[in-house]
C-alpha cells in the first residue's frame, strides 16, 4: 500500500482466562500457559479476544477481511456520502482535476483520469476497518491473509496485523503461518504458487515445526 495505514491491537483477555476455561473443561485446576494452549489450538483458546484497528484502508482490502466471520466481528466505515466520514476522500480532488484539464483543453489527460475514476474510485475508497476477533480466528486468517496468492495488500495488512499481535501476545504471533506452513507443505490452493517447492518455505516449516517440540 502506498501510505500505511495506522493499526492498533489490543488484548483484553489473559492466562488467567484461559485457564479458567481449561479448569471447567478438565475437572481441575489448570496452570496451563498460552503458548501450550495455542499449540493445542483447543477450544479454550478462543478466550483470548483482540481488538484490531485499522485505518484508512483500501475498501477491497477491508471486504478480504470481513470475510472472516467465524470467531471475528467485523465493523467497517460506512461508504454512504450522506454520513460524516463516508464515501471516497479522494474522488472530488480527482473530479477538480479533470474539471481543471478540461477548462486547460487538456482532453486526453482528463481522459486518463476519468477511465482512473470508472476502475478504482469505488475499490480504492479508503475505510475504517475494526475487528473484534479470538485467538483462534487470527490462526485460521493468517493460512489465507499470508498466502502469496493473497493480493499484495491485504497480505501486508495482515502482516502488519501480525506485528502489533506481537507486542501484546508474542506467544500468539508464531503460530500466525501461511496455510503451506500450517499444512507442513500441502497447499489446497486451486493454483499453486510454488513457495512450498522452496528454500524460505523450508526455513519457514523448520522455525514453525520448533513451536511443537515439548
Amino acid at each position: 500500500m502506498e501510505n500505511k495505514p495506522t493499526i492498533i491491537v489490543k488484548k483484553h483477555t489473559g492466562v488467567e482466562l484461559v485457564q479458567l476455561a481449561a479448569s471447567f473443561t478438565s475437572g481441575h485446576e489448570s496452570k496451563i500457559t498460552l503458548k501450550r494452549a495455542y499449540k493445542t489450538e483447543h477450544s479454550i483458546i478462543r478466550t483470548q479476544i483482540f481488538s484490531v484497528e485499522c485505518y484508512q484502508i483500501p475498501l477491497f482490502v477491508s471486504t478480504h477481511f470481513i470475510r472472516h466471520h467465524v470467531g471475528s466481528q467485523p465493523y467497517q466505515l460506512t461508504c454512504r456520502i450522506d454520513r460524516p466520514g463516508g464515501g471516497n476522500p479522494h474522488l472530488k480532488e480527482r473530479i477538480a482535476e479533470v474539471n481543471t484539464l478540461l477548462a486547460q483543453c487538456k482532453i486526453e489527460e482528463a481522459c486518463g483520469i476519468l477511465d482512473w475514476l470508472a476502475e478504482n474510485s469505488d475499490r480504492y475508497t479508503k475505510v475504517n476497518l475494526l475487528l473484534i476477533a479470538n485467538a483462534q480466528a487470527f490462526i485460521d486468517m493468517a493460512k489465507l491473509r499470508l498466502c502469496t496468492m493473497a493480493s499484495p495488500e491485504t497480505r501486508e495488512l495482515f502482516g502488519l496485523i501480525k506485528a502489533k499481535i506481537a507486542e501484546v501476545d508474542p506467544d500468539l504471533a508464531p503460530y500466525l503461518v501461511r496455510k503451506c506452513v500450517y499444512r507442513g507443505g500441502i497447499c489446497g490452493e486451486l493454483k499453486c504458487c510454488g513457495y512450498n517447492k522452496t528454500e524460505m518455505f523450508q526455513k519457514e516449516l523448520a522455525q514453525y515445526k520448533l513451536l511443537f517440540i515439548n
